[in-house]
């Protein structure tokens, strides 16, 4: 017995003297303590699980070296060789986060996100078709975000001090020439496109990717759908026009086709509803819409999407110059007539393959061709010749552009979610531009331009953690036409400051080619360029958003014209703001609501300009309030739009003196739009019925001014007339029907 005691004892010492403690604490980089991290040696059963402190401790019969283990969900896994030469080890372990789309930051500054749930969402196609006041289009829906300007009496979405020109649109990756439709001069523009052939929208006030280029403000990138859930049909009818589709999906869901025609005439709704024109031909549209799209494999997908659009609006208003003056006892119109057909095609292929790499390529063609009539008619609709109007009174233009563009990207996922993108840009494009004075029977050569554009870009997406994260592009382009290269540095980084917060800083160089206009009379221009500089905070809990940013941008190479109307590159300028944007989902039940409002400070010395002044097209201050509501047992809905903007500065002829130039304002912009959404299934077809009326308050709106030529009535000064919408209301009314997709429960989750 004494002698089993005494082993026993033995025994016990030697093991005792065998074992290492291992002890330590684990925390993550910020030093906040773990608990719940398994830690063991590898290929052992030793190890334990820290406590709430993030302690640990065990031990250990090994010897020699180890490899101590350390595993955590949301973390990366530690392995680390330790030397086992003490009774007693302390090995404290600091964890990495792993970095995953769910949890890490985002960078967002300049750009609104309305693609993805987890980047900020802001507007989704419902969103835009229900916002009071957008009449269904994309541009008029962004114009409630924080950045754009309320210019409805000209063509193009104007942000952050930038001409209608500076901001572009791109559709699967590549530009579209002619996004918005056929316009009069003083009455604005909407966008070609229906906003359901998208599921994805940015909106990118500034700081856009390297991957994109030739927008000197901003971007409006836009991706269409894959395939439709199933095959369906559509019939609307409004009070402007009439339009059906058909999608049909194939029976093994790999592939679908589909044709739309809307026909739009504005005719009867003018007869009911006075505008303050004259409508010759109300405007008038045919548009037939195909699209084709095919999985190529279980991660590619080929996508064809392209439409014929024809367009024909005249009008006659009244001649500024002759007006109220009776030249010969005759009061003069102004006849305006556009004839318009855009043909647009789209080809885009995307496929992933060897696992991390992927492969966009997009090829767009289109075509644009614009006659163009303008004559000062008298009393007698005949066309005048009176000296007044430098015998120029019947002008003929024909405008014609052709645009081609190949564009390649590869994007390599390198791990936790860094990747690297670049590629490569080829666009053609053919301008032509004829002008003819019919009535002095001077007709002119036709101006023709043609540019081979060449872009490489490379950009990469760098994660730190999930809680710091950088983008670094660099974009090298060439035009033929100007002759010249240039290279565009894009830099941008966000940091988490908590679960909900964070802050992103963006810079980048931006260039664009001059307009055409200016083109045809100086080939020899150089690239306009701006430089933009964003800090941006964004917070978002659950069914909220709040974003606020703070941007300056530097003008430089801008378009001067001299008396002659000669262009050259001598123009400069800048913009600096703040902007607020706010949604909100919770706060009351079931209303969704929204809040933007812009801050913007610009001066320009640019076109005909005296000196660095703010433009016509720029308010100091916008802002808007969209409010939704949908009642779910009656399956109504109502939404309302309040807008306002400052006056915008104006050129008064009537003033000599040069300190005084663009001093005046215009009168304040305010309007209410709203809109009633009833949901309703007739035979089988979901079927929406809208009402929708802007401005039914009747706000005076005055956007500038036209003045006479010279001072016909002999009192020193030019008679001028207001620029006003066509009418102060307009009145929307239709019904939607969808046969084979039910979106009633998209409707309510949307808000509608």
């Amino acid at each position: 017995m004494k002698s089993t005691l005494i082993a026993v004892l033995i025994l016990s010492t030697i093991f005792a003297n065998a074992q290492t403690t291992i002890s330590g604490t684990v925390k993550d980089t910020k030093g906040e303590k773990l608990p719940g991290v398994n830690i063991s040696i590898k290929n052992s059963y030793d190890g334990a699980t820290s406590n709430i402190n993030g302690q640990y401790t065990f031990e250990t019969l090994e010897k020699d070296s180890v490899i101590i283990t350390a595993t955590y969900i949301g973390f990366l896994p530690l392995e680390k060789k330790i030397v086992l030469n003490q009774k007693q080890i302390n090995y404290d372990i600091v964890l990495k986060e792993r970095i995953n789309d769910l949890k890490a930051v985002v960078i967002s500054a300049g750009a609104f996100e309305a693609s993805d749930e987890k980047k900020g969402t802001v507007l989704k196609p419902l969103d835009i078709v229900t916002t009071a006041g957008s009449n269904g289009d994309n541009y008029g829906a962004l114009k409630t975000l924080p950045g754009a300007q309320q210019t409805n009496d000209r063509e193009g979405l104007f942000v952050r001090g930038g001409t209608g020109a500076e901001t572009q649109t791109f559709i699967d990756g590549t530009w579209v020439r002619n996004a918005f439709s056929a316009s009069i001069p003083d009455l604005g523009a909407r966008g070609r496109f229906n906003p359901f052939i998208f599921k994805g929208t940015v909106f990118s006030t500034g700081g856009y990717s390297a991957l994109y280029g030739g927008a000197l403000s901003s971007a409006v990138i836009l991706e269409t759908i894959d395939l439709p859930e199933r095959s369906s049909a559509n019939l609307n009818v409004s009070s402007v026009g009439i339009g059906a589709s058909f999608q049909q999906l194939a029976k093994n869901k790999k592939s679908s086709w589909g044709v739309g025609y809307n026909y739009t005439n504005l005719t009867p709704y003018f007869l009911l509803i006075k505008q303050n024109v004259t409508y010759k031909q109300a405007p008038t549209v045919h548009q037939l819409d195909l699209n084709y799209r095919i999985k190529t494999s279980k991660t590619g997908i080929l996508k064809f999407y392209g439409y014929i659009n024809h367009t024909g609006i005249n009008i006659q208003r009244n001649n500024v110059t002759s007006l109220d003056y009776g030249i010969d006892s005759k009061k003069y119109n102004d006849e305006f007539g556009i004839k318009n057909s855009n043909i647009y095609t789209n080809l885009s292929y995307k496929e992933y393959f060897n696992k991390d790499w992927k492969l966009n390529i997009g090829v767009c063609v289109s075509q644009n061709a614009d006659d163009i009539s303008t004559k000062i008619l008298d009393q007698n609709n005949e066309v005048v010749k009176d000296s007044n109007f430098k015998n120029q009174t019947w002008n003929e233009i024909q405008n014609r552009n052709f645009l081609a563009t190949t564009k390649i990207v590869l994007e390599k996922n390198l791990n936790n979610l860094n990747t690297i993108r670049f590629g490569a840009e080829y666009i053609y494009g053919k301008d032509r531009f004829h002008y003819a004075i019919v009535d002095n029977l001077i007709d002119r050569a036709p101006l023709v331009n043609e540019d081979h554009y060449k872009a490489i870009f490379a950009e990469s997406d760098i994660y730190i953690t999930n809680d710091i994260a950088g983008k670094i592009g660099v974009r090298a382009e060439h035009s033929s036409l100007l002759n010249q290269f240039n290279i565009a540095p894009r830099v941008s980084a966000a940091y988490k400051l908590n679960r909900r917060g964070q802050i992103s800083i963006a810079y980048g160089m931006f260039y664009q080619k001059p307009e055409q206009t200016y083109l045809f009379r100086n080939t020899n221009l150089n690239y306009m360029r701006a430089d933009h500089y964003i800090i941006n905070y964004q917070y978002q809990p659950k069914d909220r958003l709040l974003r606020m940013e703070a941007f300056y941008k530097k003008y430089h190479q801008l378009i001067k014209t001299d008396l002659y109307e000669n262009p050259t590159n001598f123009g400069n300028g800048y913009a600096r703001g703040l902007e607020l944007f706010y949604r909100d989902k919770k706060l009351i039940k079931g209303i969704d609501f929204w809040i933007s409002y812009s801050f913007l400070d610009t001066k320009r010395d640019f076109l005909n300009y005296q000196r660095l002044v703010q433009p016509d097209f720029a308010a100091t201050h916008t802002g808007s309030f969209v409010v939704k509501k949908f009642w779910t047992k009656y399956m109504f809905g109502i939404n309302g739009t309040y807008t306002y903007s400052s006056g915008r500065p104006y050129i008064d002829y009537n003033e000599t003196n040069p300190v005084n130039f663009m001093k005046n304002r215009t009168i304040d912009y305010h309007t209410i739009n709203i809109s009633l959404n009833y949901l309703k299934t007739i035979r089988k077809a979901f079927t929406v019925f809208v009402l929708g009326i802007n401005n039914p308050i009747g706000f005076k709106q005055e956007y500038g001014y036209n003045y006479a030529q010279a001072d016909l009535n002999g009192d020193g000064t030019r008679y001028r007339k207001a620029i006003t919408p066509a009418a102060r209301q307009f009145v929307f009314l239709g019904m939607f029907m969808s046969w084979g997709i039910d979106r009633t429960q998209e409707a309510i989750d949307g808000n509608l």
